[in-house]
């Protein structure tokens, strides 16, 4: 459980509305700071247990303070979960914080949920940090490099991959903005008829567990379509975290389930599906992660990479172990 918070912003008002919000999630100290410089001087001796910082501050702003705490200085602790808040980012900027290891953002106004939201999603799973030494390193090398294919000093998305991304279909949901916004009712009762993306028996791995994971992914897909189209241009960012959260929870469990099947079946090319997961992990992770300091990218770059996991992954690389599955002796218990 987090037991003491560090919010950090230069208006007095924001800082205390997030130290109320705080508290009120059952944070028992909350601790403030009206820069970085403050902030930096505030961690070392109260040694919070998670920072929320804005990133527009003088003398030292939340992009340089996350550097420096990552690296160790200071005898700051290097790991600590830090979110940051945005308000018009720029993209290079966003960047630069993923490459650091930030482990949230939140978009300002913040609201109790979004806040809530968060907290939650680190008390289930805070990325593991590198040694402070790396970030040093990387620091050091470059202050102001910046990219978007980069993150944590391993490429997420390859030239090529980000073209196959592009590439796909450009089929999103037609949105009438001049239409009034559907109820609940209508919107299940519409989504019912209309998905994004069917099961279809081609799509089997040839495995019943397996087939149920991927029509767990199938239906985020939809429900992400269904969200878009049903709940005008922005959809409803709930909606959004939800699946987000879904989508996290999807990877964990799916990739532990075939992992393990697939293991102990002796699948020949299992190191190297193994790996192709890993990469997947570190590409989902950052998506999601541009999508919180922009929920815009929701509608577009996350619905998107849903799109490319499946087309390239579940329907490319996964089937490719469906003949061995279907031909190893040991296959036989497991449910087909």
């Amino acid at each position: 459980m987090l037991s003491r918070c560090l919010v950090v912003d230069d208006h007095e008002m924001i800082r205390d509305t997030i130290s109320l919000m705080a508290q009120a999630l059952g944070i028992k100290s909350v601790i403030t700071a009206a820069d970085g410089a403050e902030a930096i001087s505030r961690a070392f001796h109260e040694q919070p247990s998670l920072i929320i910082t804005d990133l527009q501050m003088e003398p030292i702003d939340g992009l340089e303070m996350l550097r420096l705490i990552r690296s160790g200085r200071y005898h700051l602790q290097h790991d600590v979960p830090i979110i940051i808040l945005t308000a018009n980012a720029s993209q290079s900027v966003i960047s630069e914080c993923i490459r650091y290891d930030v482990d949230a953002f939140m978009v300002k106004p913040v609201r109790k949920q979004d806040l809530e939201n968060r907290v939650q999603q680190l008390a289930k799973d805070t990325k593991s940090k590198k040694p402070p030494k790396y970030y040093f390193e990387m620091y050091q090398a470059d202050p102001a490099k910046s990219t978007d294919f980069e993150h944590n000093g391993a490429i997420v998305f390859t030239e090529e991959e980000q073209e196959k991304i592009e590439k796909i279909s450009d089929t999103s949901p037609t949105i009438d903005t001049t239409a009034p916004p559907v109820t609940p009712e209508q919107a299940t009762a519409k989504s019912k008829d209309r998905k994004f993306i069917r099961w279809q028996d081609k799509y089997s791995v040839g495995h019943s567990e397996l087939d149920a994971s991927n029509k767990q992914l199938l239906a985020i897909i939809n429900d992400t379509y269904e969200a878009i189209a049903y709940h005008h241009a922005d959809g409803e960012k709930g909606d959004f975290d939800d699946l987000a959260q879904r989508f996290r929870d999807y990877i964990v469990s799916h990739f532990q389930l075939e992992e393990d099947i697939l293991h102990d079946l002796a699948y020949p090319k299992y190191k190297q599906h193994a790996a192709i997961h890993e990469r997947l992990s570190r590409q989902a992770h950052y998506v999601l992660l541009q999508c919180q300091a922009d929920p815009e990218l929701y509608s577009s770059e996350f619905f998107k990479f849903l799109r490319y996991w499946w087309v390239h992954h579940v329907v490319k690389e996964d089937r490719q172990y469906r003949e061995f599955l279907s031909q190893s002796p040991q296959s036989a218990q497991f449910p087909h």
